[in-house]
């Protein structure tokens, strides 16, 4: 077979591969693995080679990919599978003719891998598929029997992929056209097979056998073996006698095997060997009753088989109660004609004539009803106890069983009768109906299963799919398909119905491809119900299948019936994927349906009456977003069908309930505040709901959620300007307790803010507040309060919070208190905060804060810094040294967050006193970090991009450059930033300072005055020196000081640094090292040392010295740290002459174990320091 034309650079639809891309590499692995199998020489070893086997794992990883696109391998399939046929077929034949030898050469194993490979293709494509290109030659039959027959010896080997694809192949050489006992040679000397036992000698007896046997093995094998044993014993010479005979032996191996071993035990269930027979035995049937084309032979047996079928002893195996519905399906349609399927199907396809006509009237439903009647049909008296059966597995509590049971009882009412049919489909109607109460035309689900309810809808779809739901039965039936697709029971903490709703979705996706003109005007006069609900669901459901399959239901009757409002319009806005994402398909698309007048209303009642009283709180918040949108499209509706029976539940035991109502009332109060106020009736129940709260509701379980509803609603009312009056003090009540009660207070604040702008707070209110930021005990509520008190907005007030920020006991007391900063809270000490416990870098969440107050405060006054600034200079100049430090930031959003207010001091706020420090500083940080960063200036974005603070490489390339500014209070916290982040982040921190140190003048170079910069490298290796000699035992920055100088040094930067800079550099150093015995920090000087080695011969000498002296540290680990640095100074880079003695020191350092306390460490020590110290004074004279 030639390849197609394919064209190698087509692109693939999504990540879905779109034909076989890599064809050309597998069909060049399969040759190499065919020619290595096909070596005769091989076929002896017991395992494959190795190589042969990573190709095979190479090539079922390919195939794996194909798994959801099998069809791209069919251009393929027949190369691929003749090729590795042919290796096997040659395999088969000549194990066959050894095997019969005392000591057969062949093993059994040696094939594994091609098996194997041959397993995967059936897996990813079929079996079916691939058995086309089996050799299916009459020579074959013996041979591949044999090998299956001696592999079958050894049942517990691990190779079943060779025994499954030797049972596919068997069954594909079942079906030869010639009788089986004309190419039986009579062979009888196979090995024995303990667990046959049979006396059957011919093939057609041990075919029969061989595939009993393997009927109770789990996985593929018992598929494979039902496959295979179906075909045989459809074949014509096995139907008289070999057919009812194994049947029998199916009907007593069943019944044998569901008997509990223990009879005496309670609820005995069965063993799992029993289980694995029963479903090997109905496996087989169920192929059997396909492969079949007639009953005759099995009259006698069918009563065995209807006790089988009902037996209890199967409930809670859902495969086999599954098999079952199978079995009985299968055999209810070998017992019906099936040409009656042609005269079921008369009365969906009606002629052209009648489907072009529009004068037919409801009158005539009835005749071509009449009309579709089929001729008289003789349905056997067992067909009742089949549909019963099915109609019974409808109920079941699997949906694998539901489902089989619906398709079976679609394909059963084909071929019956059309009176029969009807008989079924309102039997399947009345499952809809039991324990369903309907009051006043409203369909009550409570006391229903979601079960029955699934499997009725399931059965529905498949007769509607199939023609049979005649007009009068769709009048009756879709009323209840519409309530089932709002059908949802809460059972405690969750709730049941979204297999029900996206059956109903199935259910109303058939009915649209019903082509008789009866179901069109029955349709078209439910048109507006169905297309409502369906757009409902698509838009409201919690669940993201539920509401595509509701857009594709929609979709379909769109398509094929014309009858919804607006069609083609609603569907272009509610399609597949702006429904999928659920804040999109509740806020958006429900916004923009909502226009059209037909889905207004109906939105709207769906939204109020079930959506907001859902029991997921994500979604309940969503309907109130939906319903700020969607209220306002019609006031006078929601006030006087809607607004009644919300308030009605505001009160209501159930919590979901009631914080629905509540926050829905919030919601409409704040969106038509205009359309309630005019009306004294509505705007009492909204003003009402606070009163109507017991109190009860507000003090036990569930009392945080409805305090958060409650707070909503009295912010809604806030902002909306409603009259509180003399209802201000029990608000103010309620918020108190909200934000004692209530864990996350986000919201909570945002609500009171506009409570109290609207409502001025007494004094006393106002120091209740304030009180309770200041009791310890409270915790939790502290901390909430410590947040409203941003809401209060007097200056003593905000000086309480700047001193939280700065001595707050926790983190999260700090963090809210710079979150609540209003003016002058620049005084706080947010941006110092560097605080890490267990849950990491918890000050990065008050750093944040404050950045995030700081940019609103100075980004609504253009004066503040310039007030800030004469109040007090020294502290404006500390906040935008702060600043700067913040935009070295490692994390992304810090940096951004700085970069910000940065942005806004040097280009937003106006600074006006010439002679002022800041005003200086301000004008030089323009000059150096420049507003538009250019690619000339190296400000630029990565590769021209434009310039953004969240990439760490053009915010540090660009913020180095401010090191140049002359004021000390800037520079210092920069390069502190600078050396913090570049310890983490040394290839975009070290990398930008040791940029920035090249283009600094060399020592003693003379530069024009106006390009002389503020400080050299000497001043980098002067501020590396001070960070150096901070407080050792407080201090957080040595360590990130010792590890950027290092780094510093190795990149070159600092080689123009004066060597008078350098001896402070490590006298500061030795400072840090002595008698420390932090192994972390003591690794980084030791480092430190060997890179100042390289500087210069003076730092050589007392570098050396340094790490000679901590070989006698008295941490272990520090010792071998000292020798490898050692080894590198003197053998690698010959920092210090040490003559003759250099191989002998060698090997003293490299071989000596340092990291050991023997008395080898200490001669190797002892002769180390002779062997250096005199080297070291020589190069001192």
């Amino acid at each position: 077979m030639s390849d197609p034309v394919q064209n190698d650079n087509a692109e693939d639809v999504g990540s879905v591969p779109s034909f076989f891309r890599e064809h050309a590499e597998f069909l060049h692995l399969l040759d190499e693995v065919a020619t290595s199998a096909s070596n005769v020489e091989s076929w002896t070893l017991p395992n494959a080679p190795e190589e042969e086997m990573r190709l095979i794992r190479e090539m079922k990883k390919t195939l794996d990919v194909y798994q959801e696109q099998p069809t791209c391998l069919d251009p393929y399939l027949e190369r691929i599978v003749s090729r590795l046929m042919s290796v096997v077929q040659e395999y088969v034949y000549a194990f066959h003719d050894t095997m019969y030898k005392p000591e057969s050469p062949i093993t059994v194993t040696r094939m594994d891998g091609i098996f194997d490979l041959l397993y995967t293709l059936c897996k990813v494509r079929g079996y079916k598929v691939i058995l086309r290109f089996f050799p299916h030659g009459v020579a074959d039959v013996e041979p591949v029997f044999a090998t299956l027959w001696r592999f079958s010896v050894d049942l517990e080997a691990s190779n079943w992929p060779a025994r499954y694809t030797l049972l596919i192949w068997l069954s594909l050489l079942a079906m030869i056209p010639f009788d089986i006992e004309s190419i039986d040679s009579g062979t009888t000397d196979l090995p024995a097979i303990a667990e046959l036992g049979t006396s059957d000698v011919s093939l057609m007896g041990r075919w029969v056998e061989l595939g009993k046997l393997f009927l109770c093995k789990p996985g593929c094998e018992m598929e494979g073996a039902a496959v295979m044993l179906s075909r045989l014993l459809s074949r014509r010479d096995s139907a008289a006698v070999l057919r009812p005979e194994f049947i029998e032996w199916a009907a007593r191996e069943i019944t044998n095997a569901a008997r509990p071993i223990d009879t005496t035990a309670v609820n005995a269930g069965l063993q799992i060997g029993s289980v694995l027979r029963i479903n090997g035995a109905l496996r087989v049937l169920c192929h059997l009753f396909s492969a079949m084309d007639s009953h005759a032979t099995l009259d006698a047996q069918i009563p065995m088989l209807l006790d089988i079928f009902q037996m209890d002893a199967f409930d809670q195996h859902s495969i086999t109660r599954k098999l079952i519905s199978k079995a009985v399906q299968r055999l209810a349609l070998l017992m019906l004609p099936a040409t009656n399927a042609e005269m079921g199907r008369a009365y969906a396809r009606p002629s052209l004539r009648e489907n072009l006509s529009n004068n037919a009237g409801a009158a005539s439903d009835s005749m071509r009803d009449d009309e579709a009647e089929s001729p008289d049909v003789e349905v056997p008296l067992e067909m009742e106890a089949f549909v019963g059966i099915l109609l019974q597995k409808l109920h079941d509590k699997d949906t694998i069983v539901r489902w089989s049971a619906a398709k079976g009882i679609g394909r059963i009412s084909e071929r019956l009768p059309m009176a029969l049919a009807r008989e079924i489909v309102l039997a399947v109607g009345d499952i809809l109906k039991d324990e369903t109460l309907v009051d006043n035309g409203l369909i009550d689900v409570a006391m229903t299963t979601e079960y029955s309810w699934h499997g009725a809808l399931l059965c529905l779809a498949e007769l509607s799919r199939r023609g049979m739901l005649y007009a009068q039965a769709l009048r009756q039936i879709v009323p209840w398909v519409v309530r089932g697709l709002t059908y949802e029971i809460q059972r405690g903490d969750y709730s049941v119905g979204s297999n029900v709703r996206d059956a109903a979705c199935y259910v109303m996706w058939s009915l649209a491809r019903i082509p008789n003109p009866s179901s069109k005007r029955v349709f078209a006069e439910m048109s507006v119900e169905m297309a409502t609900t369906l757009i409902s669901v698509a838009v409201f459901d919690r669940e993201s299948n539920v509401r595509r399959a509701a857009s594709a239901a929609f979709q379909e009757h769109v398509g094929r019936q014309s009858a919804f409002p607006h069609g083609i319009s609603v569907l272009q806005l509610a399609d597949f994927f702006s429904v999928g994402i659920m804040r999109n398909a509740f806020v958006v698309t429900s916004r923009k349906i909502a226009e059209f007048d037909e889905y207004k209303h109906p939105l709207l009642h769906h939204l109020c009456t079930v959506t907001v009283y859902h029991w997921d709180l994500k979604t309940r918040e969503l309907a109130v977003k939906a319903l700020r949108e969607l209220a306002p499209l019609s006031p006078a509706y929601v006030r006087t069908h809607l607004l009644p029976g919300i308030v009605a539940n505001v009160a209501s035991p159930f919590l979901a309930v009631r914080h629905g109502a509540i926050t829905a009332v919030a919601a409409i109060a704040e969106t038509i505040a205009v359309e309630l106020v005019s009306h004294t009736d509505a705007s009492k129940m909204v003003l009402d709901v606070a009163d109507s709260i017991p109190a009860r509701y507000i003090e036990d379980f569930g009392a945080s959620l409805t305090l958060a509803a409650l707070t909503t609603y009295m912010g809604s009312l806030s902002r909306a300007g409603w009259s509180i009056g003399e209802a201000q003090g029990k608000y103010f009540a309620l918020f108190e307790l909200a934000f004692i009660t209530c864990k996350t207070v986000d919201d909570i604040v945002v609500d009171f803010t506009s409570f109290v702008d609207a409502c001025n707070l007494t004094p006393d209110q106002r120091l209740r507040i304030v009180k309770h930021t200041q009791v310890a005990s409270s915790g939790t509520s502290r901390e909430s309060f410590v947040l409203a008190v941003g809401a209060l907005e007097k200056p003593s007030d905000l000086e309480l919070l700047c001193s939280l920020v700065a001595e707050g006991t926790t983190v999260e007391i700090r963090r809210n208190a710079a979150a609540a900063l209003g003016q002058f809270c620049t005084r706080a000490r947010g941006l110092e905060d560097h605080s890490v416990d267990n849950r990491g870098d918890v000050g990065s969440w008050v750093r944040k804060q404050s950045l995030q107050s700081l940019a609103r405060i100075f980004a609504a006054d253009s004066q503040t810094f310039q007030r800030l600034n004469e109040r007090d200079g020294e502290l404006a100049i500390r906040l935008l040294g702060q600043i700067l430090c913040s935009t070295t930031e490692k994390i992304d959003r810090l940096r951004v967050a700085a970069g910000h207010m940065l942005e806004i001091l040097l280009y937003e706020q106006r600074v006006e006193a010439a002679d002022s420090r800041l005003c200086e500083g301000l004008e030089q940080l323009r000059r150096l970090v420049p507003a538009q960063p250019n690619d000339s200036s190296g400000d630029a974005g990565v590769d021209g991009c434009e310039f953004s603070w969240a990439d760490p490489e053009a915010a540090f390339t660009r913020i180095v450059q401010a090191l140049s500014v002359s004021d000390e209070q800037l520079r210092r916290p920069l390069f502190e930033g600078l050396v913090s982040t570049g310890s983490a982040e040394p290839l975009f921190a070290v990398g930008a300072v040791a940029a920035y140190a090249e283009t600094l003048p060399e020592t003693g170079a003379t530069v024009a005055a106006s390009a002389q910069p503020e400080w050299g490298v000497d001043g980098i290796v002067a501020e590396l020196t001070r960070l150096l000699l901070t407080d050792r035992q407080t201090s957080k920055i040595i360590n990130p000081a010792l590890i950027v100088a290092d780094q510093l040094i190795e990149q070159g930067a600092l080689l123009a640094a004066a060597p008078d800079s350098w001896i402070p550099l490590y006298r500061a150093t030795q400072r840090v090292a002595f008698k420390l015995r932090a192994p972390l920090r003591l690794s980084l000087c030791l480092k430190l040392y060997g890179s100042l080695a390289l500087v210069s011969e003076e730092l050589s000498r007392l570098a050396v010295g340094s790490l000679l002296a901590h070989m006698a540290h008295p941490v272990l680990r520090i010792r071998q740290t000292a020798a490898d640095h050692l080894f590198s100074a003197l053998c690698i880079h010959g920092v210090v002459d040490v003559g003759d003695d250099g191989d002998e020191i060698g090997r003293l350092v490299s071989e000596t174990e340092w990291a050991q306390e023997s008395a080898g460490v200490k001669d190797a020590r002892a002769q180390l320091t002779a062997l250096v110290r005199p080297r070291l004074a020589q190069d001192r004279n």
